[in-house]
This record gives structure tokens, sequence and C-alpha cells, in this order.
């Protein structure tokens, strides 16, 4: 099977489930590793997870938590008002030294499941699982 490039330097983000089936962007950073289901040749560009995912509702009554001290953290809100849970590779920014993990920016009140997403986002973040994590409950995701 054919694989999708990693986008050096290009700060995207790649989507995945958790073992309870909840949803999450991940940010690279332009840098944060990517998994090789995220990158597979037979789904859309992975640079068109956010925009993709900036595409479905905002759920009524979706609050968020933000989590993080970002200048600007409209991005990471835009996305958890749409229930997913969003994770930032912050290693070149974190005052706690490298953690070599994604870190939780922002968490929705309402999270969304794999069975809310449109067809072509549901596939990735399907195939795109960490079954032993609970976003929920996970305020570092290690990627290998």
């Amino acid at each position: 099977m054919s694989q999708q490039e990693y986008p050096h330097a290009l700060d995207c983000a790649w989507i995945a489930s958790d073992g309870q089936g909840h949803v999450a962007v991940f940010i690279t950073a332009g840098e944060g590793p990517i998994p090789a289901q995220a990158l597979r040749g037979d789904f859309f560009p992975v640079e068109e997870v956010e925009s993709r995912v900036l595409r479905l509702s905002i759920r009524p009554g979706q609050a968020v938590t933000n989590l993080c001290d970002a200048p600007d953290p409209g991005s990471y809100i835009a996305l958890a008002q749409r229930g997913v849970f969003v994770y930032d590779w912050t290693d070149f920014t974190s005052i706690k030294g490298s953690l070599n993990a994604y870190e939780l920016v922002a968490r929705p009140l309402l999270p969304i499941t794999c069975a809310d997403l449109s067809i072509d986002l549901r596939e990735v973040a399907q195939a795109v699982r960490f079954t032993d994590v609970c976003f929920a409950d996970a305020s570092l995701v290690a990627v290998k």
C-alpha cells in the first residue's frame, strides 16, 4: 500500500480515535510524529484534516476547556467546538522541556465519537486508533 509523504515543516493536523471511540485532532507544529496509518495513500491528504474537521457542525450546548496559554488559542477552540479533543506538539515551546508527546490543549464538554464523523474522516480515525488511551483522561499522548 502506498504512503503519503510526511509533510515536513508544515504545521498540519491528523486525526485518531481512542479506546472509547472518541476523536482527537493532533497538531504537528511541523515536526511532531504522525502514525503511518494516518499517512496511508488511500486516504485523503493529511494536510486536509483540519479543514475537514472544521466543516463539522458546532454541537448545540458545546463548551470547551482551553488548557494552554497560547497567545491565540482560537484554532484549538474552533476544533474542540466540533467535539474533538485537541493535542499539539509543544516540545519546542514547553517550559517543561522536551515531552516527546502530544499535549492536550483543548477539551470539548461533549466529545464526539467516530460515528459522528463524515465517512472520510471516520475511516482515518478508526484506522489510527489508540486502544489503550482515553483522551478524556490523557494529558499527553506519545506517538511512535
